[in-house]
């Protein structure tokens, strides 16, 4: 029998070219830096454009959006994430308040706010959603009397009715958490003479008809790049949001860079790019960004990059310096003596685990010092340093910033306290803020390392059952026990599986006459109850029934199907398993350890537990909220399913 024609014999038979190679490097060819870099400046045009247009100052969504910006027209830099706003993640940030915003806004009766996105989507979600949802929140906080500003405006063009109204009906709740922060809510005030109103602006639409509200303050959501429906090699080397990702493309090139040797690096040939971006980097142009900053509302305490300690013309003298680094800062340590504290930590993510045990350094050196000006710093200026601030804040503060002489009670650092102080640091210096994994290791230290008492939060210890020394996994499993409302959103892709909402109710039950009393373990009955309302106007019940087993011997919870009698387990659905390495001492994260099979579907499970301490400090803390998240995947199945539980009285 002849062999099959193939690809090679009718195209470059005599090279044996395979044409998917051919393929990829057009590809990678169109996606050079070359081309990126030209896009951008193509972007860059239009952002400009726009800006002489509605004549309002530019925000640089960071990190993509100062590739679009020329630095002369740049006027400040906002942090609105993409993350917030996916389908059912959404959220309002109170890591990223972005304060730093409303001040431009009030000064030039608002603002710009330039992103870009990849191909394949018209908006980022950053603008689309994220925005959005901080206008609504902040108006109905800061302007609650004006209920015609309380509406929510997202972009039609990306978003549909129904994620909307899901979006919608979430606000409330995100307004009580940024009041639950505690902040100075008239100074942000002061900021703004009237609310807030996100406009979408995008290259397929007219700048000239940008509407303008006399009763808002505009938010000109400004999407940079055109959509490329097809392949960049069809688009003459435009490349789609070619400023997004850029540690995957730059080669260490930023966007200041970019802009102060711009022509010289669009006249360089991709052969020559790679060598003169490396010149550029060897001539250290690219200055640390992270100055000096007070944290608010304390008078003692400032964070920065630890070169100030190198500058001897710096007019900015300490009394005392944390320095989070590789190696001891010889001079300072001279001159201050006891008065200086190193916290050897590395860069990046190993810093933030590092930093976990060298926190325990702060309540000896703390104990030594009553007035004073203490500077925190680290290589940048911009994680480290202001994690360990966060701790001393948490730990050394009073409500109006002073600084006290013994630490406070470690029974007091609940979830609510740690959010406000984080606020401090985040409205001080609302440009930055620490990594989530250096957040994790202030929060453990915080809330494990400095109690002795078993809570929530503590780390795990060896599985032991029904001992008087709990796990922290079966302390979450206790904790379950009670009546909990729920929100579900169930978003399918398929026609034939409906999409829609449930509200209801739901009880994990220790004391149902199903529950075995098992000897090696414990076990509750979960029962819920509710009304599901599809996106096309259909309503029933639902009810659904699960075991929940907690095993001492591998520290795991697992969840059973029921069988009809609504007593007897049948068969495993998913077995869970805490991530220790993604718990901030708040939040417990827990995943399946298998994708669980049921015929031929699969159930990917994701759990959110968010634990609180006891207010007197000792036993169980318990849950407020917890959150579970179901990818479900199979010939006739494509849905996600998120539910949010949230505590009933009683």
């Amino acid at each position: 029998m002849s062999r099959p024609l193939q690809t090679s014999d009718i195209i470059f038979p005599s090279q044996s070219t395979n044409f998917s190679e051919i393929l990829s490097s057009l590809k990678r060819s169109t996606l050079s830096i070359s081309n990126r870099l030209k896009s951008i400046t193509e972007d860059a045009t239009f952002v400009c454009s726009v800006a002489d247009a509605v004549r309002l100052p530019l925000i640089a969504n960071e990190r993509c959006g100062s590739w679009y910006i020329p630095p002369e027209r740049k006027t400040a830099s906002a942090y609105f994430k993409s993350t917030d706003g996916h389908m059912n993640e959404w959220a309002f940030s109170l890591r990223r308040l972005n304060t730093q915003v409303l001040d431009v806004i009030g000064q030039f009766d608002g603002c710009i706010i330039v992103d870009s996105t990849r191909r394949g989507k018209r908006m980022p979600d950053a603008l689309s959603k994220t925005v959005p949802i901080w206008c609504c929140v902040l108006n109905r906080v800061l302007f609650p009397e004006l209920e015609e500003s309380h509406t929510l405006f997202t972009a039609t063009m990306s978003v549909s009715a129904s994620e909307h109204a899901q979006i919608e009906a979430r606000i409330p709740r995100f307004v009580r958490q940024l009041q639950e922060l505690g902040i100075n809510l008239s100074t942000l005030r002061a900021s703004l003479h009237k609310p807030l109103r996100p406009v979408f602006v995008t290259r397929e639409g007219d700048i000239l008809q940008v509407p303008v509200f006399e009763e808002f303050h505009r938010v000109v959501l400004c999407t940079t790049s055109r959509t490329v429906l097809g392949g960049e090699m069809f688009e003459g080397s435009y490349v789609q949001g070619a400023g997004d990702d850029a540690e995957g493309w730059s080669r260490g090139l930023t966007a200041p860079l970019f802009w102060r040797h711009k022509a010289r690096l669009l006249n360089s040939t991709d052969e020559d790019m790679p060598e003169l971006i490396s010149q550029l980097l060897v001539n250290g142009e690219c200055p640390n960004e992270a100055g000096l900053v007070l944290v608010k509302p304390t008078t003692w305490l400032y964070v920065g990059a630890e070169q100030i300690l190198d500058n001897e013309n710096a007019t900015f003298d300490s009394d005392a310096v944390i320095h989070c680094g590789g190696t001891v800062h010889r001079s300072s340590s001279l001159r201050l003596k006891s008065r200086y504290l190193h916290m050897q930590c590395s860069t990046g993510k190993l810093g933030s685990r590092d930093l976990r045990k060298e926190l325990n350094k702060l309540q000896p050196f703390m104990s030594n010092l009553s007035t004073g000006r203490l500077f925190v710093c680290c290589q940048t200026g911009k994680d480290l340093s202001l994690g360990t601030a966060l701790a001393i804040i948490c730990l050394y503060a009073n409500a109006n910033g002073s600084m006290t002489s013994t630490p406070k009670s470690p029974h007091s650092m609940d979830k609510p306290f740690i959010r406000q102080r984080l606020a401090w640091v985040t409205t001080s210096m609302p440009t930055l803020n620490p990594s989530r994994a250096t957040l994790q290791s202030v929060n453990s230290y915080l809330m494990s390392s400095m109690s002795s008492s078993p809570t929530l939060d503590s780390p795990n210890l060896a599985p032991t059952g029904a001992s008087s020394h709990p796990t922290s996994t079966l302390l979450i499993f206790r904790s379950l026990v009670g009546t909990w409302q729920l929100e579900r959103t169930l978003s399918s892709k398929l026609t034939t599986h409906p999409s829609g909402t449930v509200e209801g109710s739901a009880t994990f039950n220790t004391h149902n006459e199903s529950v075995r009393d098992i000897k090696e373990g414990e076990e509750v009955m979960y029962e819920e109850s509710g009304s599901f309302k599809t996106n096309n106007g259909l309503e029933f019940s639902v009810r659904r029934r699960y075991l929940y087993r907690y095993d001492p011997k591998s520290d795991e919870i697992s969840v059973l199907f029921v069988k009809e009698d609504g007593k007897t387990d049948d068969g495993l659905f998913v077995q869970l398993q805490i991530l220790d390495g993604e718990n901030d001492g708040i939040t417990r994260k827990a995943r399946s350890k298998e994708t669980h099979v049921c015929a031929a579907d699969l159930y990917d499970a994701a759990y959110e537990f968010h634990t609180q301490k006891p207010s007197g400090g000792e036993g169980l803390g318990g849950m407020a909220e917890f959150h579970v998240r179901y990818d479900v995947r199979g010939p006739q199945k494509d849905y996600t399913s998120a539910t949010i539980y949230t505590r009933l009285p009683g």
